[in-house]
């Protein structure tokens, strides 16, 4: 295995790892909506979220499908693909505080 391919490997591990995080946090949104009083409010937020999550999911597998052609974009900076997940997370977390948790 090339350097290239063992570093587009450590970094797909990390997105996956950031997905399901996310999947984490998307499971406490989830429990904590099913009694709470604005939950067609807090509901459309989530879909919104899921919606992202999986365009994200479509990011991931494409990165893994293509690397090591599709690594270098992401490899800048942390690349897209964790700026996207952090942001996802943050947007998670307000809402769980939201819902009281």
């Amino acid at each position: 295995m090339s350097n290239v391919d063992s570093l587009a490997e450590q970094h797909i591990r990390r997105y996956e790892s950031r997905l399901e995080h996310l999947d984490e946090l998307i499971g406490k949104v989830r429990s904590r909506l099913e009694a709470h009083p604005q939950r067609e409010q807090h509901e459309k937020a989530l879909a919104d979220i899921l919606a992202r999550r999986d365009e994200l999911q479509v990011r991931v597998d494409d990165v893994k499908l293509n690397h090591p052609q599709n690594l270098t974009e992401e490899l800048e900076e942390d690349g897209p693909i964790m700026g996207i997940a952090d942001a996802i997370a943050a947007e998670l977390d307000a809402l769980l505080k939201k819902l009281g948790a």
